[in-house]
């Protein structure tokens, strides 16, 4: 841990640009760009325990690691993964300065999975879902890296409130037909057409996120839509019909010639008998 005031501003000079803003040491803030200390009070008003002690936390697409940072500050034991080095975003610089253990993995969130990583009990996933292209497949692997009864924490951009016209306006969903509140949509954003930003795939309303979350067998405890994004908090469930059809596709997948995966023709009453005709 680094406390000298004049070593932690050069430290931070040096690293360069931050995402996120971390109170390093009393008023030694970094110049972040993200609104992540807003977005704190949300995830507690969700239900982010305040004591995190003797649970293990996950904190996916860490960045700067501002959240890591801050759930092994109320006790838990980290680990942190995002797709560059640490070096490259300022979460080894911050974990110097702290003198933080979490540990950190180049990792995708695809490649989640308990042999590798274990169980984890607490686990965010904050402001990456509408970069995924295949953001199911995501919340499958996450889930299987969770204890029964774990709580997901996801934020995301979401389209309830900020729907994108083919004219480049944007409107509300409500205003379009309120019965599309009901309705689990997924708006996708083709090239750099959201913001200027490839990486911008696909964002649900809130009752898709609802529907995603369930069919990877999440229970959705709260969600709260805030401006152009949204908040869930969800428990880790056992859904065997879910999980079923979950390995199907997975597997699949992977070996699409497998005689041991289930096919729906095979279930009871779907088979037919074709008798040729005879010429």
């Amino acid at each position: 841990m680094i406390t000298d005031a004049a070593t932690i501003r050069r430290m931070i000079d040096e690293h360069g640009r931050w995402w996120h803003e971390i109170e390093l040491a009393p008023g030694i803030v970094t110049p972040g760009d993200d609104s992540n200390r807003m977005k704190l009070p949300i995830l507690d008003r969700l239900g982010l325990p305040q004591s995190l002690a003797g649970l293990r936390a996950l904190d996916i697409g860490c960045s700067d690691g501002y959240f890591t940072f801050e759930l092994e500050r109320r006790g838990a034991t980290m680990t942190a993964i995002d797709f560059v080095p640490e070096t490259h975003s300022g979460f080894a610089t911050a974990r110097a300065i702290l003198g933080s253990r979490a540990e950190y993995l180049v990792e995708n969130v695809y490649n989640l999975a308990p042999e590798k990583h274990g169980l984890f009990d607490v686990v965010l996933f904050l402001g990456v879902l509408y970069h995924l292209r295949k953001p199911l497949a995501a919340l499958d692997a996450i889930r299987s890296v969770m204890k029964p009864g774990g709580l997901l924490f996801v934020g995301t951009m979401m389209i309830d409130e900020y729907f994108a016209l083919p004219d480049g306006r944007v409107t509300s969903l409500d205003a379009l037909n309120p019965l599309l509140r009901n309705v689990p949509l997924w708006q996708a954003y083709p090239g750099d057409s959201l913001n200027g930003d490839y990486t911008n795939c696909f964002a649900p309303n809130r009752r898709a996120l609802e529907v995603a979350l369930e069919e990877a067998q999440f229970r959705v405890d709260v969600l709260e839509v805030v401006s152009m994004g949204g908040y869930a908090r969800a428990s880790a469930v056992e859904n065997p019909i879910a999980a079923k059809y979950q390995r199907l596709d997975a597997r699949l997948e992977k070996t699409p010639l497998d005689p041991s995966v289930p096919y729906f023709l095979d279930e009871e009453g779907s088979v037919q008998t074709v008798t040729p005709r005879r010429r």
